[in-house]
């Protein structure tokens, strides 16, 4: 199914949506950063998201339109899974749709003496999904609230577009990645849960070479005496892998 038939699809209880068009900003001199077209007043360093804030210089990025993005979205009422299947239920190919799960073990209570193990996977976060597309479609799918309500996306606070305005927040795919192989991993000791993540202290930028987390990019830290690689979805959240071998780390 190609990018009409979405906007067709979506069109089929309302009026259809056609894309916005973004307009590449070609009066100022351009840097890649993420995917994305980061345009500056006066060329600086794009490494940090902070440190441009820090340094005080004018800061903006556009959405290019015929790039797919991975775009973090919240579902009100914990309806991550509902949204993902209707997301699927589209079958659509210009479009695809992520849903976290963690592996969780669970013990049948049949038998109180001999309890069954078995594995059941849930949604890391029961209002966290991720969409990757064009940026046209993914205001497309916002705009039809009959199909898919409550939808809420995030937003850049660190950069602004040429109009000014927070755009959308997307995340790169390499931390995409990371993330991913760290939820599926389905090791018990990874951390997920927001509350539990430690203070985060700078470290070593470093990518896992073997063992189960192997392709994961982040940085290395202790926890509870155990090395740990964290990855940062910047607005989204932290999350770290279980305890990884010296030797199965590389500095970058």
């Amino acid at each position: 199914m190609n990018g009409g038939d979405f906007h067709r699809r979506l069109s089929e209880t309302g009026n259809r949506i056609c894309p916005l068009k973004m307009t590449t900003l070609t009066q100022f001199c351009k840097e890649p950063h993420n995917g994305l077209t980061v345009s500056t007043e006066q060329k600086v360093s794009v490494n940090s998201e902070r440190e441009s804030i820090q340094i005080g210089k004018s800061v903006f990025y556009t959405l290019l339109p015929n790039v797919r993005y991975w775009f973090p979205i919240r579902a009100t009422h914990q309806r991550a899974q509902k949204v993902y299947d209707q997301l699927v239920a589209l079958n659509d190919n210009s479009i695809e749709p992520y849903l976290p799960l963690l592996r969780h073990i669970e013990y049948s209570n049949e038998d109180f003496k001999n309890p069954t193990q078995y594995a059941e996977d849930k949604p890391l976060d029961s209002g966290l999904l991720f969409m990757r597309s064009t940026v046209g479609d993914f205001k497309s799918l916002l705009k039809y609230p009959t199909q898919f309500p409550g939808l809420t996306p995030y937003y850049n606070h660190f950069y602004t577009n040429e109009f000014g305005k927070n755009e959308f927040l997307v995340v790169p795919d390499a931390q995409m990645n990371s993330f991913k192989i760290i939820v599926e991993s389905g090791n018990q000791n990874i951390i997920v849960d927001q509350a539990e993540m430690p203070s985060f202290i700078a470290g070593d930028r470093v990518v896992v070479i073997g063992g189960p987390f192997a392709g994961v990019e982040g940085v290395v830290m202790k926890y509870k005496h155990q090395k740990r690689v964290f990855v940062e979805l910047q607005g989204v959240g932290r999350y770290a892998t279980a305890y990884v071998p010296g030797g199965w780390i590389r500095r970058i």
